[in-house]
């Protein structure tokens, strides 16, 4: 039974990106360097809210407010990325990965603790 999950605790200032769209508003990039690892940290390398490098997605949302949105809007954020990722299985499977593989990242993406994260904001 392999550890993997699907991650980035290589999230220093570097690896996080502002873009300018046409409006000439700045926007964060979509996620990048986000690989499959054999760790599961369960913590940051950036502070990501009130409960410092703490990998949850309430910890992220203590915060919201610093990045211009309302907890109301932040946690709209946070749905679509939650049904992005409830969708992992098909598309991993559409991009050739193996079964296999599939099975065993989903060991890690599935687990409970970041499922059920996930599945509080999935409709």
């Amino acid at each position: 039974m392999s550890s993997w999950d699907i991650r980035s605790s290589d999230d220093h200032e570097k690896n996080h990106v502002l873009l300018v769209n046409d409006a000439m508003n700045y926007e964060l990039s979509p996620a990048f360097d986000v690989l499959p690892s054999g760790q599961a940290l369960g913590f940051q390398q950036m502070r990501v809210g009130e409960a410092a490098a703490d990998s949850t997605l309430e910890n992220a949302l203590s915060l919201c407010t610093q990045f211009g949105l309302n907890r109301k809007a932040a946690e709209k954020e946070v749905a679509v990325v939650a049904r992005a990722v409830a969708g992992w299985r098909g598309h991993f499977a559409g991009a050739g990965v193996t079964p296999n593989d599939i099975e065993q990242l989903g060991e890690q993406i599935d687990r409970a603790f970041l499922r059920e994260q996930r599945e509080e904001f999935e409709p």
